[in-house]
Protein backbone atom coordinates (compact mmCIF):
# COMPACT_ATOMS: atom_id res chain seq x y z
CA UNK A 1 0.00 0.00 0.00
CA UNK A 2 1.37 3.51 -0.74
CA UNK A 3 2.42 6.03 1.78
CA UNK A 4 -0.38 8.83 2.44
CA UNK A 5 1.51 12.14 1.14
CA UNK A 6 1.85 14.58 4.12
CA UNK A 7 -0.20 17.49 4.05
CA UNK A 8 2.01 20.25 6.01
CA UNK A 9 4.44 19.38 3.14
CA UNK A 10 1.76 20.03 0.37
CA UNK A 11 0.52 23.17 1.34
CA UNK A 12 4.44 24.11 2.74
CA UNK A 13 4.93 27.41 0.77
CA UNK A 14 8.51 28.95 0.21
CA UNK A 15 8.66 32.37 1.47
CA UNK A 16 10.84 33.26 -1.40
CA UNK A 17 7.92 32.41 -3.81
CA UNK A 18 5.46 35.01 -1.87
CA UNK A 19 4.60 38.26 -3.67
CA UNK A 20 4.57 41.28 -1.70
CA UNK A 21 1.39 42.66 -0.65
CA UNK A 22 0.26 46.22 -2.71
CA UNK A 23 0.06 48.85 0.49
CA UNK A 24 -3.20 50.27 0.27
CA UNK A 25 -4.37 53.68 0.47
CA UNK A 26 -6.90 54.94 2.95
CA UNK A 27 -9.36 57.64 0.44
CA UNK A 28 -11.34 59.90 2.53
CA UNK A 29 -14.77 60.44 1.26
CA UNK A 30 -15.60 63.20 -0.84
CA UNK A 31 -18.48 65.65 0.16
CA UNK A 32 -21.10 65.59 -2.22
CA UNK A 33 -21.03 69.03 -4.18
CA UNK A 34 -24.75 70.71 -3.82
CA UNK A 35 -26.01 72.24 -6.78
CA UNK A 36 -25.84 76.88 -6.11
CA UNK A 37 -29.98 76.78 -7.12
CA UNK A 38 -30.65 73.96 -4.33
CA UNK A 39 -28.47 75.55 -1.47
CA UNK A 40 -30.66 76.59 0.91
CA UNK A 41 -33.83 75.47 -0.40
CA UNK A 42 -36.11 73.02 0.71
CA UNK A 43 -37.53 70.08 -1.04
CA UNK A 44 -41.43 69.39 -0.75
CA UNK A 45 -43.05 66.75 -2.46
CA UNK A 46 -45.71 64.33 -2.43
CA UNK A 47 -46.93 61.17 -4.10
CA UNK A 48 -49.88 61.38 -6.47
CA UNK A 49 -51.24 58.62 -9.26
CA UNK A 50 -49.14 58.00 -12.37
CA UNK A 51 -51.98 59.94 -14.17
CA UNK A 52 -50.90 63.07 -11.98
CA UNK A 53 -47.16 62.47 -13.36
CA UNK A 54 -48.34 61.84 -16.80
CA UNK A 55 -50.15 65.22 -16.90
CA UNK A 56 -47.34 67.41 -15.31
CA UNK A 57 -45.01 65.76 -18.09
CA UNK A 58 -47.51 66.56 -20.85
CA UNK A 59 -47.94 70.21 -19.62
CA UNK A 60 -44.61 70.55 -19.10
CA UNK A 61 -43.84 69.62 -22.86
CA UNK A 62 -47.01 71.59 -24.07
CA UNK A 63 -45.60 75.15 -22.00
CA UNK A 64 -41.96 74.53 -22.35
CA UNK A 65 -41.33 75.11 -18.59
CA UNK A 66 -40.17 72.87 -16.08
CA UNK A 67 -41.79 70.84 -13.15
CA UNK A 68 -39.94 73.22 -10.89
CA UNK A 69 -41.71 76.46 -12.98
CA UNK A 70 -44.87 74.43 -12.99
CA UNK A 71 -44.97 73.81 -9.32
CA UNK A 72 -43.67 77.21 -8.34
CA UNK A 73 -46.55 78.81 -10.49
CA UNK A 74 -49.02 76.34 -8.71
CA UNK A 75 -48.13 77.37 -5.49
CA UNK A 76 -47.80 80.56 -5.78
CA UNK A 77 -51.76 80.86 -6.87
CA UNK A 78 -52.60 78.62 -3.91
CA UNK A 79 -50.85 81.38 -1.66
CA UNK A 80 -52.80 83.98 -3.49
CA UNK A 81 -56.26 82.19 -2.90
CA UNK A 82 -55.31 82.10 1.10
CA UNK A 83 -54.69 85.44 1.36
CA UNK A 84 -50.64 84.59 1.97
CA UNK A 85 -47.64 86.77 -0.40
CA UNK A 86 -46.39 84.99 -3.50
CA UNK A 87 -43.14 84.18 -2.60
CA UNK A 88 -42.46 80.62 -4.16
Amino acid sequence: MAKKPNLAEAFKVDENELQPKPELQVVEPQPKPTAKAAAKKKHIGGYFPPDVYTQMKILCAETGMTTQEILTEGLNAVFRMHDKPPIA
